[in-house]
């Protein structure tokens, strides 16, 4: 009983109260660059080539730890740019109002997502190798 309170109370890790907050500092700064760069910069606007290794890990990262595929999200923020303020746009505020962009916008991202004209249109250029079909964008 002992052993099953201590892992409920400190987890696998054991880790402080900092370590705690540090890592995910950490996590989330990783993630922010990786969209920044990897999805907004490289992909997007293709402003930036990066390394095979670099565009594979922060594809990877984006996939683990927020389930995102390089190729919607792209589509989506092309589309935002090219009907920006306006009705087609996915996630605008001038549209859906700031408060449901701000609080709502994963369930935006998710509807506009499932839509294949959009993916087709606006998601050319991406990765459409073996594991983005065989495991990023299946799973």
């Amino acid at each position: 009983m002992e052993s099953v309170l201590s892992f409920l109370t400190n987890g696998i890790t054991n880790a402080t109260w900092w370590q705690i907050v540090l890592f995910t500092l950490v996590v989330t700064h990783i993630t922010i660059v990786a969209v920044t760069i990897f999805l907004h910069r490289s992909q997007t606007h293709r402003g930036l080539d990066l390394h095979p290794i670099a565009s594979h890990f922060f594809r990877f990262w984006l996939w683990m730890t927020t389930g995102m595929v390089t190729k919607e999200w792209v589509a989506i923020h092309r589309k935002h740019h090219a009907k920006c303020e306006r009705e087609e746009d996915p996630h605008s505020p001038m549209v859906y109002g700031i408060e449901r962009v701000l609080f709502s916008g994963a369930v935006l991202y998710g509807m506009e997502s499932r839509n294949v004209e959009t993916r087709e249109r606006y998601g050319h250029g991406t990765p459409a190798d073996l594991l983005e079909r065989s495991v990023y964008t299946r799973h």
